[in-house]
Order: structure tokens, then C-alpha cells, then sequence
């Protein structure tokens, strides 16, 4: 019996768009930015700020010394925060309905950057306390050290919450993420293109998959 539903964030409950940052680097004069920072694999840099290893500062400086021309903090923020789309009503209204069945947990590889800006968008839509209040726990990449598709992840989420990986299923759009997690024994679904968490749960919220 499934008791425990842990999401992933960007891509399942947050639209994102990668092309759009991608876009905003080219912009700014970075043309190998697919080749430094991409869904698949990332250099060094990405995954120290993903583990918050690096702070928002010195990833700033690292990306600096790939621009050929000055720009400002805001304006490389604005770059890296391109992929952001925002949050859909909609969805978040489906996920408190999801949390009146399983007990829900959320599990993110992000940065510090990131975080600011989708943090202060619940803020401006007066949704944090709604949003927080979904959630048993919140584990974020850059806040506990550590990365999907690292086991060590899984097994600090599991162990951190007291979890039966029998009882919990893992949901994220990133097929290797979903194939470490089920290493662990926890149910995975891959959600696919095209598809969203509306395709994974009733209209009350009990899964269909």
C-alpha cells in the first residue's frame, strides 16, 4: 500500500523551460553554455552550487570568467533564472488534494538562485504557507549537500523521514534519477514529456499508475 508520494520539483510541480536559460547565456555571449550546463550532464561548477558547495558569489565568478563582456549580477541572475517559468494554480490546488491521500515529501536538485526566486513568487501570490503546508518535508539539494541521482540522496530522504520504501513512490521527469531511486527500492514514475501530475492521479488525488 502506497502511504508516501515524494515529488520532484522543476519539470513536475514547477514549470521549467532549460532552452530559455540556454537562450538568455547566448545573449550574454556565452555560446557553449549547452556544453557547460545541460539536463543530462553539467561540469563541476552547476553540481557544486546544486550541492551548495560554492555560494551564489563564486558560481557568479565562475560564469563571469566565461562572459566575454561585463554584466551585472542581476543581469546573470536574470539569465540563470530564465528557465523559470512559474507556478500553475491549478497544480498546486491538485497537489493539496493529492496530500489528503498519501503524505507528501518533495525532493529538488536546485540552487540557491533558484530558490530565491521561485520562494519569492509563492510570497507574491500569498501561496507559501498553502505551498509548505502540502508537505511533510522539503529537501532541497543545495541545503542538505547532496544531488539526484547520488543513492546517498535516497537514503538520507528514507532514513531522515523514517521512510518504507515499499510504501513510497518517487515521482520526477528525469528517467536516472527514477532508476537511482528505485536502486533504493522506492517505486519510481517517470513522468514523461507531455504528460503532467494530472496524468498520474485521479481527480481526487489517488494514484491511477
Amino acid at each position: 500500500m502506497i502511504k508516501n508520494i515524494i515529488f520532484d520539483f522543476g519539470g513536475v510541480l514547477y514549470d521549467i523551460d532549460h532552452s530559455r536559460t540556454k537562450n538568455a547565456f547566448l545573449e550574454l555571449g556565452i555560446s557553449n553554455f549547452e556544453q557547460l550546463y545541460g539536463h543530462a550532464v553539467q561540469t563541476r561548477i552547476f553540481e557544486d552550487f546544486e550541492k551548495g558547495e560554492i555560494s551564489p558569489k563564486e558560481f557568479r565568478n565562475a560564469l563571469f570568467n566565461q562572459i566575454p563582456v561585463q554584466v551585472t549580477d542581476k543581469e546573470l541572475d536574470d539569465a540563470w533564472n530564465a528557465l523559470l517559468l512559474g507556478f500553475d494554480p491549478r497544480r498546486l490546488n491538485f497537489v493539496q488534494k493529492i496530500s489528503n491521500n498519501y503524505t507528501l515529501y518533495l525532493l529538488s536538485n536546485t540552487n540557491q538562485i533558484h530558490y530565491k526566486s521561485y520562494r519569492a513568487e509563492l510570497e507574491s501570490l500569498n501561496l507559501k504557507t498553502f505551498f509548505d503546508a502540502c508537505f511533510e518535508k522539503q529537501y532541497y539539494s543545495h541545503q542538505i549537500g547532496m544531488r539526484k541521482p547520488d543513492e546517498v540522496i535516497y537514503q538520507f530522504v528514507v532514513s531522515d523521514s523514517q521512510l518504507n520504501p515499499a510504501e513510497s513512490v518517487f515521482i520526477d521527469d528525469y528517467d536516472v534519477n527514477i532508476a537511482a531511486a528505485r536502486k533504493m527500492e522506492i517505486q519510481g514514475l517517470h513522468l514523461l514529456p507531455g504528460n503532467t501530475i494530472f496524468d498520474l492521479f485521479d481527480k481526487n488525488g489517488r494514484l491511477v499508475v
